[in-house]
């Protein structure tokens, strides 16, 4: 309910709400101040009245800046406090599980291939890429036991095109990777592990982009390969840094360049070198000794080349080269001169032609 109260100077009864009468109270020091002036100009009061009841005044305006003061810092502590926003949390992002069967995995060799636990997978220089057949059994599949995935899924830089599924002769089925059957080795005990590797000269991680590769078989032993399996030679009759086979001989034996070099670590990298032919093409070499193909050579496994004109040899590991055979001395046959010892129809006794 709105209170009167009456004007100090007017005497009028006034109303007003609780903003009026704070107005109000403010507004006594300087109605007392200008009634004080007032009665002077009158003469009812004295100029040293004045100026008591002006400094009177001031403490009076003084004062009520100061209540005005603590009951603003009253209101404020008595306002409730603003509701605290939680602070923004982030839920932990967890990466998506790979539904990867093969993925490929980095270790002090390279980057090799691997199932879906990390466990290192292995080739067998035995087998022939791509003939479809493995040629571990018995004792040696206990210690390289099989790998096996039926659909192959994977990501770059794998492609599933090159996983194939071959059939053993025990009837089990096996992946293979660009035609190499895949294995496990039975002391490999973590993800990661590669201690299969380059044992018996036999075994070697596989690895998605080798360059260069070996194969073994029991009629020309350890040799060369390209990343595809097919086989590499050597020209006898061509010494180091000599470059003998051009003309319609590189058409029958073309020359073999590796690109950048990834190769098993039964092979040394600081056996291969390259150089640049006359025809300005680049040429690979091993031990110091350049590495064709054969032209008749259609498949990986295929070593049609051996022995050609006795010059011509797969690229053994060793570096070895068959020595040329000497050629052969051709005798030629002289004719003996007829004797006459007589003439047949001499009719002396005694005969002749001793």
């Amino acid at each position: 309910m709105k209170r009167p109260w009456r004007h100090p100077v007017s005497g009028r009864l006034l109303y007003a709400g609780k903003a009026g009468a704070s107005l109000r109270y403010l507004s006594i020091p300087f109605l007392f101040f200008i009634t004080s002036r007032k009665d002077y100009y009158a003469g009812n009061i004295s100029s040293s009245k004045i100026g008591d009841s002006m400094k009177n005044t001031v403490y009076l305006i003084l004062c009520i800046i100061v209540f005005a003061v603590i009951l603003s810092a009253g209101c404020t502590q008595n306002a409730p406090a603003p509701a605290s926003v939680p602070a923004a949390t982030m839920a932990p992002i967890t990466p998506p599980v790979s539904a990867d069967t093969v993925k490929t995995a980095s270790t002090p060799l390279g980057t090799v291939l691997t199932d879906a636990k990390g466990m290192t997978l292995y080739f067998f220089a035995d087998d022939i890429a791509g003939n479809g057949k493995s040629t571990c059994y018995g004792g040696c599949a206990k210690f390289w036991p099989i790998f096996t995935t039926a659909s192959p899924v994977v990501s770059p830089p794998l492609v599933a095109s090159d996983f194939t599924v071959i059939t053993r002769t025990d009837g089990t089925k096996q992946t293979s990777y660009k035609g190499w059957p895949l294995y496990y080795f039975s002391k490999d005990v973590n993800a990661g592990d590669t201690k299969g590797e380059n044992i018996q000269k036999n075994w070697s991680v596989a690895k998605p982009d080798y360059s260069v590769m070996y194969a073994h078989q029991p009629a020309v032993g350890t040799y060369l390969t390209d990343g595809s399996g097919r086989t590499l030679y050597f020209l006898a009759t061509e010494n180091p840094g000599e470059v003998a086979c051009t003309g319609t001989c590189l058409t029958n034996w073309p020359a073999f360049s590796s690109g950048s070099l990834v190769a098993p670590s039964l092979l040394k990298a600081a056996d291969f070198s390259g150089t640049v032919r006359p025809d300005g093409a680049r040429q690979s070499l091993y031990m110091g000794r350049l590495l064709y193909y054969f032209v008749k050579d259609t498949k990986p496994g295929d070593v049609n080349g051996e022995g050609v004109l006795k010059v011509w040899h797969v690229a053994n590991i060793t570096g070895y080269v068959p020595p040329v055979p000497a050629p052969v001395a051709t005798t030629i046959p002289t004719t003996i001169p007829t004797i006459d010892y007589g003439s047949s129809g001499d009719s002396s006794g005694g005969g002749g032609g001793y």
